[in-house]
């Protein structure tokens, strides 16, 4: 099968060789602080328990809608409202399973073929991948503890 020019220029992706690495040798008895992927340490907490239970038993098992449940969307909204005192309208929201698909489908929003975008370094690798894939150029900007490893206006 031929891969297009763009997926073939993708660096690798290596955290997972790393995180097999990682748990090679924990398994050997060394004592690893993860943090290749963002993969919780922690058991599912009990109220997430009781409501896929009940989304179970309920029969509630079917894809939601392609933008999310539109009552979390509108939840969304009001925490908005609370937290920031701004307005959001629930259609304005969507809901991904992950960082990783709401940033692909942002950029892929937004970016057109020779864009350039600033992102911090250090940052994930593979939010590089996603503005190589969509035929932009990112632009390292090397941020450090100063700003809290974030960019800023002052950059």
């Amino acid at each position: 099968m031929k891969l297009s020019r763009r997926l073939r220029e993708i660096q690798p992706f290596q955290v997972m060789a790393l995180l097999a690495e990682a748990r090679a040798l924990e398994a050997a008895g060394r004592d690893i602080v993860h943090m290749e992927i963002g993969e919780p340490d922690f058991p599912t907490p009990e109220p997430v328990v009781r409501a896929a239970r009940r989304a179970i038993e309920g029969g509630d098992v079917h894809y939601t809608p392609a933008l999310g449940l539109p009552a979390l969307r509108e939840r969304i909204a009001g925490f908005y409202r609370r937290r920031y005192g701004v307005e959001v309208a629930p259609r304005r929201i969507v809901v991904t399973p992950g960082a990783s698909g709401a940033l692909l489908l942002a950029l892929g929003a937004l970016l057109e073929t020779g864009d350039a975008v600033m992102m911090a370094d250090p940052g994930y690798p593979c939010n590089r991948n996603f503005v190589r894939f969509l035929g932009a150029e990112p632009r390292a900007v090397e941020v450090g503890a100063d700003t809290g490893y974030q960019l800023s206006a002052a950059l």
